[in-house]
């Protein structure tokens, strides 16, 4: 059994100065965008569906002090472009090729909310030699059910008839907790713009890759390194006892609990989440 912490410290905009932004080219056939802040060892944190790497800069100021901050778009989000054949399984291949051209050769933390979860699980998958921690943030091993499988491909039609606004319409509700919602309206604001700023088709994309993603749970008994899952207590989208039972599963790993979040925890209590978080890095320098 790990350890279990609960916080809930309320959320402030994000900041966006100190960064460093690139488009690096991947074996000329890919290409993914990222930001980069920090020094130390590399901490890899894979944005939630269906936002960009953008949504990580609440945590640069307070995380660069412990790690070498990798932010990419995955596929097809933010400014990278889309893949001709995407998939969770590509998506993981991407990072892997992104940290070569970086020169990072070294085992990396690697963490992912909600589809940048299903990302990091497959990373762990394909590379575990270059996994040095792996962070689980409102995300689940299971694969899709049939009936998620077809609700996302009703998602899928949906944009394409009628725009992302009416993704936006549908997801934001569940996005953001409802303490959000009443209390920080610029965070539904800014989520609403992220969300515009990708293509359709990317984000049309995605909902085919996660419907088809394997499931992981078989991995989670045999995790070898250390593993922080948090989750909020107002996630529409992935209920907290999954992620306790998920939790639970994993040898030795870590549970924090954010109190008034929902599903975009490190948005919605950004200073909490960035203290378990930042906690959990240094403990991974020991």
């Amino acid at each position: 059994m790990g350890c279990f912490t609960s916080w809930r410290i309320a959320q402030h905009p994000p900041e966006r100065g100190g960064i460093q932004a690139a488009l690096f080219s991947l074996k000329e056939t890919r290409m993914l965008a990222y930001e980069e802040a920090g020094r130390g060892p590399a901490a890899v944190l894979l944005h939630a569906f269906p936002l960009s790497g953008e949504m990580w800069r609440p945590q640069i100021q307070a995380l660069a002090r412990h790690a070498r901050l990798v932010l990419p778009d995955l596929p097809g989000f933010g400014r990278s472009p889309r893949q001709k054949t995407p998939s969770v399984p590509a998506m993981a291949q991407a990072v892997a090729e992104l940290l070569d051209q970086l020169g990072i050769r070294e085992p990396v933390f690697i963490g992912g909310l909600s589809m940048g979860g299903y990302a990091a699980f497959e990373f762990a998958r394909q590379f575990p030699e270059r996994v040095r921690g792996l962070g689980l943030f409102s995300t689940r091993a299971a694969a899709d059910t049939e009936e998620a499988k077809v609700k996302r491909m009703k998602t899928s039609a949906l944009i394409q008839e009628a725009g992302l606004e009416s993704l936006i319409q549908a997801m934001i509700p569940n996005l953001l907790g409802i303490t959000t919602r009443k209390t920080h309206p610029e965070t539904e604001v800014w989520v609403r713009e992220m969300i515009l700023r990708n293509e359709a088709g990317g984000v049309t994309d995605a909902l085919k890759a996660m419907a088809e993603r394997r499931d992981s749970s078989p991995l989670l008994s045999s995790m070898r390194v250390p593993v922080m899952v948090a989750a909020g207590d107002e996630d529409l989208f992935i209920p907290w006892e999954e992620s306790e039972t998920m939790q639970r599963a994993i040898p030795g790993s870590v549970l924090t609990r954010l109190q008034g979040a929902g599903h975009l925890v490190n948005l919605e209590s950004p200073e909490a989440f960035n203290e378990a978080l930042g906690f959990f890095l240094k403990r991974l320098e020991v």
